[in-house]
């Protein structure tokens, strides 16, 4: 059996693999249940083409948005259009859908077919053999405490052990299975602070999703199923503290986490400084908030017989989509990978090769082994922005170098 740590994208594809290859497969998860909430996610073709593969791209056509190109933008409007039709293996484009929906999609072949996920259930240890992996594990109830102001909080309601032939930990950012393997995580580039407002709007976006470059930062708007739309702003330090403090006492909550809330003026002045040419409504907040993105990668993947998958080892930007959908796909690696072992009775030690791998296309895809440099015939817009161009495609390491083709660069080594 493999025990996956994590109920999120990368987890629950991780554990359908797993079940597909006929390996007994169970799931941990700290929160209560799948998503609810409607963080929509840019779905790129090699991922949408493993949601085919397990007949479940049917179930999200209904509830998704198809984005043909990236319009490469200043605050005058357009000035480049990149058409995934022109990239090789790209040609499906990006599907836009709400976390919710993909989450629910995953989980139902799972429940199904009678995959254990205990919910409210976290990990505290982690003890390896020779020939398997004990896990220490905590079952969650809510319980209600305070005097004067009741309020609802987590408290251990059990302990109890679990063993098996792997562990996975896909289990975000914070991953205790990380942290129990004492593996470093540091950060290799400077951490990016983002305003994100998510609307109603009715801005004729025409399902192309735009990046706009500008003095102050990166901008990116997404187009959402249901008229909405969600613009990211990149702000530096100091201007991230200067609108935080304007509201620091209010709070939305996403998932886990818990954000500062932003004001509507906020969102009017980011779009005038940097896309005046929005000429859409401003109606109907789904959350707006201020969000940290770091840029990490684990110093290993895992060893013997505990690995990682996703954010827990590998953490970017959010304008390429690139740290959910690569985590999907090496989920699915890993999967086959320990499937592989299990069957023949070989060594884990065969796992390196999925380190090597995964660490070969981060540094690529993180920027520090590979860049876009400008070539004789860029389009000067794209030539005066190639420094960030690498991380607004939503590419693998192997699409990387079409990429930097169909942008008229040359992707070279760093």
């Amino acid at each position: 059996m493999v025990i996956v740590v994590g109920a999120g994208p990368v987890g629950l594809a991780t554990a359908l693999s797993l079940h597909q290859r006929g390996i007994p497969v169970e799931i941990e998860e700290r929160d209560e249940r799948p998503g609810t909430h409607s963080y929509a996610l840019a779905l790129h073709p090699d991922t949408c083409a493993l949601l085919e593969q397990w007949n479940l791209i049917e179930r999200l056509r209904a509830y998704s948005l198809r984005i043909p190109a990236l319009v490469y933008c200043d605050r005058d409007g357009p000035q480049h259009r990149l058409h995934f039709a022109d990239v090789p293996g790209q040609e499906a484009g990006l599907l836009v859908v709400g976390q919710d929906h993909l989450e629910q999609a995953l989980v139902a072949p799972l429940e199904k077919a009678g995959v254990r996920v205990n919910w409210n259930t976290r990990l505290s240890g982690i003890d390896q053999s020779h020939n398997g992996v004990q896990i220490e594990l905590q079952t969650l109830a809510e319980a209600l405490s305070g005097y004067a102001m009741a309020r609802l909080e987590w408290q251990v309601d059990k302990e109890f052990t679990r063993r098996s032939q792997y562990l996975i930990g896909a289990d975000g950012h914070s991953s205790m299975v990380r942290r129990s393997l004492g593996i470093e995580f540091p950060r290799v580039a400077e951490t990016q602070s983002f305003a994100v407002f998510e609307f109603k709007t009715d801005f004729d976006h025409r399902n192309e999703a735009r990046i706009v470059f500008s003095d102050e930062g990166s901008s990116v708007m997404w187009p959402i199923p249901g008229g909405y739309c969600r613009w990211g702003f990149e702000l530096d330090f100091e201007a991230a503290e200067k609108y935080s403090r304007r509201k620091d006492r209010l709070f939305v909550q996403i998932g886990n986490q818990g954000y500062r809330t932003l004001e509507t003026s906020m969102l009017k002045e980011m779009l005038e400084k940097r896309a005046p040419w929005f000429d859409g409504s401003i109606e109907q907040f789904r959350w707006r908030v201020m969000v940290l993105f770091e840029k990490r990668l684990a110093s290993t993947f895992g060893r013997d017989r505990v690995w990682l998958a996703g954010d827990a080892a590998h953490v970017t930007g959010p304008i390429g989509m690139q740290s959910m959908n690569i985590g999907i796909k090496e989920g699915n690696q890993l999967a086959n990978h320990m499937a592989d072992c299990i069957e023949s009775g070989s060594d884990p030690s065969q796992l390196k090769a999925y380190n090597d791998s995964r660490q070969t296309e981060w540094k690529a895809l993180l920027g520090m082994s590979k860049t876009f440099v400008a070539g004789s015939d860029t389009h000067a817009f794209l030539a005066n922005n190639a420094q960030f161009l690498s991380a607004t495609v939503p590419a693998s390491l192997e699409s990387l170098p079409d990429f930097a083709k169909a942008l008229s660069m040359n992707l070279v080594d760093v």
